[in-house]
């Protein structure tokens, strides 16, 4: 069987990327061709016909009239509309008609096709690939009627054997084509997982290190759970890059949902006061930016479990996205608590804060932080 993936039509579609031929190119090869054909066999018509993927029509690859050089393609013929026509091409038989109007496989033809080219007569190859039928070249007499004889079917074989022929080349090389790019794009991928694990671990190790540095907290319990959401935000990302197979970019929304998700998994005493108001869809961000933004949200989270939500009656902690008037992706994270100083706590020697503020500023984000009275943080993106 010939691979689905190949699309014979198209194939020929583009024969000027294979053989840096224009389509132009391709017609008047086809045209002088069929001419020296009819010559030969005097008749008035040639033509070639493929299949389409479905096996519901032939399409004309070029039909060629010798009144006037007349050279046409791209005509659908339906199975729906002439179906004894399609049974015959189905069972690869040969069809030679002396009288096409009365021939059992062709006369369904006579008024849409026949009549109008004045075809009397005609002589139809089925064309194969490794013994699947790709399609027909017709041999067609117009005017008076003619007797094919055993010499001119032979020749008519042959001719659809070698063009077969070509064509099955073409395959060939279209599913080549076809392996070595499947080979280039897993190389690929195997060097973005490897610079994305890569990344991964570093973004870790540079993180251990600031808590080695700055790190308010001795607890070890405390330290483990912390680089346990750490970890999950960054892990949410392989998931979404596997189920989408797009593996240099994240959907922002599923991604912030998916986080959402696990916070309240993580925290079930506190599941019904963990909201997300997602507003966009379908927007797609830079991996690396995905990974920042996540740690961004789970920072915050951590510190508003840490302080605000002891202390908070009724406590709320949302993540909302949405575009802004100017365009630009906004997202606002925080909770309902009393706010404090951001700047002031940030110059102290702690992990969080500036944390936040330095993963902000690598994806180039414009930054709004809490305040007394204010709990919230709004980060502004690009869209």
């Amino acid at each position: 069987m010939l691979s689905k993936e190949i699309n014979l039509l198209e194939e020929l579609d583009n024969l000027s990327k294979i053989h840096i031929l224009e389509r132009e190119d391709i017609d008047s090869i086809m045209i002088d061709f069929a001419s020296r054909i009819t010559s030969v066999l005097k008749i008035e018509r040639m033509s070639v016909w493929l299949f389409n993927q479905t096996h519901d029509a032939i399409v004309s690859l070029g039909e060629y009239d010798k009144h006037g050089q007349h050279f046409q393609k791209d005509r659908l013929l339906f199975k729906a509309d002439y179906p004894l026509y399609f049974k015959m091409l189905e069972e690869n038989r040969i069809v030679v008609a002396d009288d096409a109007t009365t021939h059992p496989a062709t006369a369904e033809l006579t008024n849409d096709y026949l009549k109008a080219h004045n075809i009397v007569s005609l002589m139809d190859v089925p064309l194969r690939i490794a013994g699947e039928m790709i399609g027909v070249m017709c041999f067609e007499k117009c005017g008076s009627p003619k007797i094919f004889n055993e010499q001119e079917q032979s020749f008519a074989l042959s001719l659809s054997i070698v063009f077969a022929s070509n064509m099955e080349a073409r395959h060939r090389r279209a599913y080549q084509k076809l392996l070595e790019k499947a080979l280039e794009e897993k190389d690929m991928l195997i060097k973005e997982i490897n610079h994305r694990v890569r990344n991964n671990f570093s973004i870790l190790i540079s993180l251990m290190r600031l808590s080695k540095e700055r790190g308010n907290t001795m607890d070890a319990r405390t330290i483990f759970t912390e680089y346990e959401q750490r970890i999950n935000s960054m892990l949410k990302i392989q998931d979404l890059l596997y189920q989408t197979k797009n593996f240099t970019e994240v959907n922002v929304s599923d991604y912030l949902k998916e986080l959402v998700l696990e916070f309240k998994k993580s925290n079930i005493d506190m599941e019904e006061a963990i909201n997300a108001d997602i507003e966009i869809k379908d927007v797609l961000i830079p991996t690396k930016t995905a990974i920042h933004l996540g740690l961004i949200v789970s920072e915050i989270f951590l510190n508003s479990v840490k302080y605000a939500f002891p202390k908070t009656n009724y406590f709320r902690f949302n993540v909302t996205l949405r575009f802004s008037e100017e365009g630009f992706i906004d997202l606002q994270i925080g909770d309902n608590g009393a706010g404090f100083d951001f700047e002031k706590l940030y110059l102290r020697e702690t992990l969080g804060l500036p944390l936040i503020k330095d993963l902000s500023d690598s994806i180039g984000a414009i930054g709004s932080f809490p305040e007394p009275g204010n709990a919230i943080y709004q980060f502004k993106l690009k869209g």
